[in-house]
């Protein structure tokens, strides 16, 4: 007779909890009964998995000096968990599926773990803070500062100085390209697919749009007026 059909005769099944069963790989199963129960657990049960889990503000990536504002998170389950926890926030019990969370100034990873008491599953979110590059063409100025790394028309985030960067170089005007100093030093780059080499303007203490200081470098191309261009760092 088949599990399926034994269980739908209530008075068969429940008489089977009379009968003995052993098994040294399952000490509980003490009768067919919970032999069977335990059996049929087996061929339904499916792995705990974190199906969604968010934030809000979505943004993941926000510049050295700035802050995200009070975060939310949420998420959910293919299945109910029997605990879960949540990177430095206190759940008050297994059915919480939105956590808050103060405003935060620095990288930090946030991990949703939880378990059914067989198996555990979790997720994770980053949020990274980082500094820019920027580029662009400018005339030389008197001296160079924090607004003039803050005018040249291209920036984007970076964690090293490798890259390219185009940009049109006016008459009068030399490719500018400013980044951390943490990034390491530039002696050449590549235009055209020639090697050439670039200024040392020097190195400031920099203060970005977000309030974040730090120390930046200057370079620039040793030419003026070269036109469009793509300075490629290697």
């Amino acid at each position: 007779m088949k599990f399926s059909s034994l269980k739908n005769s209530s008075t068969k099944y429940e008489l089977i909890s009379f009968v003995s069963y052993e098994n040294e790989n399952y000490p509980n199963w003490t009768n067919v009964k919970k032999a069977l129960d335990g059996s049929m657990a087996k061929i339904d049960y499916f792995k705990p998995e974190v199906k969604t889990f968010s934030v809000t503000p979505s943004t993941t990536t926000y510049e050295v000096g700035a802050s995200t504002g009070a975060l939310k998170f949420s998420w959910t389950y293919n299945k109910e968990v029997t605990s879960q926890t949540l990177t430095d926030v206190t759940l008050a019990d297994n059915t919480v599926r939105e956590a808050d969370y103060d405003s935060i100034t620095s990288s930090k990873t946030f991990t949703l773990s939880a378990s059914d008491g067989q198996n555990t599953c979790s997720k994770s979110i980053s949020i990274s803070f980082r500094n820019k590059i920027y580029w662009g063409s400018a005339t030389t100025p008197t001296d160079f500062d924090s607004a003039f790394i803050l005018g040249l028309s291209n920036k984007q985030f970076a964690t090293a100085k490798k890259g390219s960067y185009t940009m049109t170089v006016g008459g009068g005007e030399y490719g500018y390209l400013a980044f951390p100093s943490s990034f390491g030093t530039l002696a050449t780059v590549w235009i055209g697919g020639f090697e050439v080499t670039v200024e040392h303007c020097g190195d400031i203490s920099f203060t970005n749009a977000s309030g974040g200081v730090v120390t930046y470098s200057i370079y620039k191309t040793g030419k003026s007026g070269l036109g469009l261009i793509t300075m490629e760092v290697k």
